[in-house]
């Protein structure tokens, strides 16, 4: 159903969590992929062996991505040794250092939520627009969180406004993407039990698990199908569409 044979992919945050089950996916599918962490080297590196040993290229990248000059030579090294880019997944992304509400939240942690949800979407993006470009078939697939839509878990505003800018960020592009060719669009998580949590989501957030219709906490997994879709050419006439992946919540 899926091929990307001859697709260079990178996906940002692939060192673990929803990120790691995304880059296994498309090299199951014939991709080539680019591994990215951040201070987290041994745990990417293990992603790319198991890339490698399908057959596919692999390089992994370490780097800031709330850092211009990181992201652009990332960005370069990838060009260099990869040879282009043709479909960008940005998916690194983390909670809130500090949870509090609003007339507790200080500047420096509402400032660095949104520039590590948000800013570093931007950064990808622009950094990756001439090989998106230039690959004739360029796709973006930005991952966002059902909290815009749900307001959230409380004290998490910051977080919350960033994953909404991150939609609107997916709308504003695919109307400047489309006449290069680049389709934009974004997957929007539940709750999934990954590494994004300090604890084990299904404990920590016990009575919203009892909340999900289909009755289970999202894995990594289930969003990294729905990713795969938004860039395959299934999704050919797609582009400024955000798509939830919650197990129902949105009917509830």
């Amino acid at each position: 159903m899926f091929d990307f044979t001859g697709d260079i992919v990178w996906v940002t945050g692939s060192a673990s969590g929803i990120g790691r089950a995304t880059a296994l996916l498309f090299a199951e599918h014939g991709a080539d992929v680019v591994v990215h962490g951040l201070n987290q080297r041994d745990a990417s590196q293990q992603v790319a062996d198991s890339i490698a040993a399908m057959g596919r290229r692999v390089l992994v990248v370490d780097g800031d991505l709330t850092s211009t000059e990181s992201v652009d030579a990332m960005a370069a090294d990838i060009a260099a040794q990869m040879g282009g880019l043709s479909v960008l997944v940005n998916c690194a992304g983390g909670a809130p250092t500090l949870r509090a509400p609003i007339w507790e939240l200080d500047d420096t942690t509402w400032l660095a939520t949104l520039d590590r949800n948000l800013g570093s979407v931007f950064r990808t993006q622009r950094a990756c627009f001439a090989m998106l470009k230039a690959s004739g078939k360029g796709r973006i697939v930005n991952v966002s969180s059902m909290t815009e839509r749900s307001g959230g878990i409380v004290g998490s505003s910051a977080y919350t406004a960033a994953k909404g800018g991150v939609n609107a960020f997916t709308r504003a592009l695919a109307k400047e993407m489309a006449p290069h060719g680049i389709r934009v669009n974004a997957a929007s998580p539940g709750l999934v039990n990954s590494p994004f949590h300090d604890q084990d989501a299904t404990v920590l957030y016990k009575d919203l698990v009892n909340r999900i219709p289909l009755g289970r906490i999202g894995q990594p997994e289930d969003l990294a199908g729905p990713i795969l879709f938004l860039a395959s050419d299934h999704a050919g006439y797609m582009t400024g569409e955000v798509i939830e992946a919650s197990g129902g919540m949105r009917v509830r």
